[in-house]
């Protein structure tokens, strides 16, 4: 019960993050002409890169969350019907002492989350410069594409 509730939290969370960044794209839409009146019509190149330049990072964001949405909605389903994985199996952090029942069970869900699912796994346990890696990459794709439907 307490991984299940664990991880309905992590949905529940990431669920507002979506939600607030939803509110936050509406506000910037919403102010975008106070921002580009005080532009000239000769800056038009500046200021469709600007407004490409926060759609891409909205999108990197939409894209970010929604897939750890989905993870976390994985791992809440498996979690009624995985066994937990075995003590020699489980790695765990080396200050810990013992491998607890829930570090087992939860170790059990991720196995079966990241065999079952792989693509939507590889967001869970990334680095601090993969995932960064990830939304430059994410930011320079959706960059390039609103440039070039900007700017046919």
């Amino acid at each position: 019960m307490a991984l299940l509730s664990h991880y309905s939290s992590e949905c529940v969370a990431h669920s507002i993050y979506l939600l607030a960044l939803t509110i936050a794209l509406l506000s910037f839409v919403e102010f975008i002409p106070h921002i580009l009146e005080h532009l000239t019509m000769s800056q038009k190149f500046v200021r469709g890169t600007l407004l490409s330049l926060m759609a891409s990072i909205f999108t990197a964001l939409y894209v970010y969350l929604l897939s750890r949405i989905i993870f976390w909605s994985y791992l809440r389903s498996a979690i009624l019907g995985v066994k937990p994985k075995e003590g020699n199996g489980v790695t765990y952090d080396p200050e810990r002492t013992t491998a607890t029942f829930l570090l087992q069970l939860h170790e059990g869900c991720l196995d079966y989350v990241k065999k079952k699912h792989k693509i939507w796994a590889r967001f869970y346990g990334l680095k601090t410069k993969h995932l960064a890696l990830i939304w430059f990459d994410l930011f320079i794709i959706f960059l390039i594409i609103s440039l070039l439907l900007l700017y046919p």
